[in-house]
């Protein structure tokens, strides 16, 4: 198992972790509202729904920020970003999407398995090294 070096890796994982969750329940509703809005004849949901539609695009953009930050400890990747990079053949996901699976490891068991270097990693500092003795 790896470890981050950094505090501060382990913050912008579990930060960018919950953003693409949020966002990722924030689309459907995005879509659902302008279709109550014709369903019940209230143009007042059209609105709610092209304001949670730009809610969406502000927690996509800060996630982005996040997430380009946090990196794999051994291949230094962003797992929670999109770079193009192909992914281990063993990687899985999770309804199609390997950052889903990814970020809902961060979230409820506290480590992750990278889907591009394919090796776990908890979220808990690096332990110091113990100095040897004479």
């Amino acid at each position: 198992m790896h470890h981050p070096r950094h505090a501060f890796t382990i913050w912008n994982l579990r930060i960018a972790a919950f953003l693409l969750c949020f966002k990722r329940l924030l689309i459907p509703v995005a879509v659902v509202l302008p279709i109550g809005s014709i369903l019940r004849q209230d143009p007042r949901w059209v609105v709610g729904g092209l304001g949670v539609l730009g809610l969406s695009g502000l927690v996509t953009l800060v996630q982005w920020i996040f997430s380009a930050s946090a990196k794999c400890p051994l291949c230094m990747m962003p797992p929670l970003g999109r770079k193009g990079c192909s992914r281990n053949r063993n990687a899985k996901r999770l309804l199609g999407s390997y950052r889903l699976r990814v970020a809902l490891s961060i979230l409820l068991k506290g480590r992750f398995r990278c889907p591009y270097c394919n090796e776990p990693t908890v979220l808990r500092l690096k332990p110091l090294r113990q100095a040897r003795s004479v």
